[in-house]
């Protein structure tokens, strides 16, 4: 017996009618994470829409293991009195509006869940250049081994010694709080190329492409996070939903969510068939 139908036999035993089975089902998919329904697929997402506002953040965590594996994070920071939005893709929790100059050196990680950290250095985004901005996907894009990562947030962008903080979606700042905080030269930074990408139409989701090694792995696996801006005034919206490809090397389609199991397939043709009956005998009547 599978997971399906263990759940469809206790959901019986407790005397739900078919329609409350369904409705539990889709609950479950819904309102949360959802399994890959066949042995065969592997993609496994979150669908719960998550908002951040000002100096908020959702964290995402892909195989829902209690580790926090990327953050979005917005923050608000006044560069003497000039109020500055930024949306960033973090990979540690270094920086933000309390300490927006601080650099990550390689080595945090987000708080220890309950598993052991997953390797940092390797995390990154789909981007179109070495130092540009993330790329803002449409949905159905490829995310996998053949497209090109980056990750740029540091004091020495290719050796040059200048300053970049490309994992921007969303960019007010722009170099100008090395400037005008940290007391930088405009020699001195590395403005982020081809971007920002997020929040070009208010309301449309765009999607970050990610690369990530779990927990210890050796191996890369990729994802997806999907984001809504909602005020481009202010860089504020939500986080729309999150998936990976379990399988690692293997790629994703931005958006990809699970397909529906053949169980509950089979019980919303069961619905369609009850509510078909039901009309039939209201019609004789």
């Amino acid at each position: 017996m599978n997971a399906n139908q263990r759940q469809d036999s206790s959901l019986r035993a407790a005397g739900l009618p078919i329609e409350g089975r369904l409705a539990a089902y889709l609950a479950a998919i819904g309102g949360g994470v959802a399994l890959a329904a066949d042995a065969e697929a592997a993609v496994v997402a979150n669908t719960t829409v998550q908002p951040f506002g000002v100096n908020q953040e959702v964290n995402i965590d892909f195989n829902n293991d209690g580790q926090v594996d990327f953050q979005v994070d917005h923050d608000r920071v006044d560069a003497n009195g000039s109020v500055l939005d930024y949306l960033q893709i973090d990979k540690n929790d270094v920086n933000g509006a309390a300490n927006p100059l601080v650099f990550p050196t390689g080595t945090e990680t987000f708080p220890i869940g309950a598993t052991i950290a997953n390797d940092q250095g390797a995390a990154s985004y789909v981007a179109q250049a070495l130092g540009s901005y993330p790329s803002a996907l449409n949905l159905n894009d490829v995310v996998g081994p053949a497209s090109f990562f980056d990750f740029q947030e540091g004091n020495n962008f290719n050796g040059t010694g200048k300053a970049i903080r490309a994992n921007r979606l969303m960019d007010e700042d722009a170099t100008q709080i090395d400037q005008i905080l940290g007391g930088r030269t405009a020699a001195q930074v590395q403005v982020p190329s081809n971007g920002p990408n997020f929040g070009s139409v208010a309301g449309e989701v765009d999607y970050i492409g990610l690369r990530m090694k779990l927990n210890g792995s050796t191996q890369f696996n990729y994802g997806w996070v999907g984001v809504r801006i909602d005020s481009q005034a202010d860089a504020t919206g939500a986080v729309v939903g999150y998936a990976y490809e379990s399988t690692p090397n293997v790629p994703i389609k931005a958006g990809a969510v699970p397909e529906p199991s053949s169980a509950l397939l089979a019980l919303a043709g069961g619905i369609a068939l009850v509510g078909a009956a039901a009309r039939r005998r209201l019609r004789s009547k």
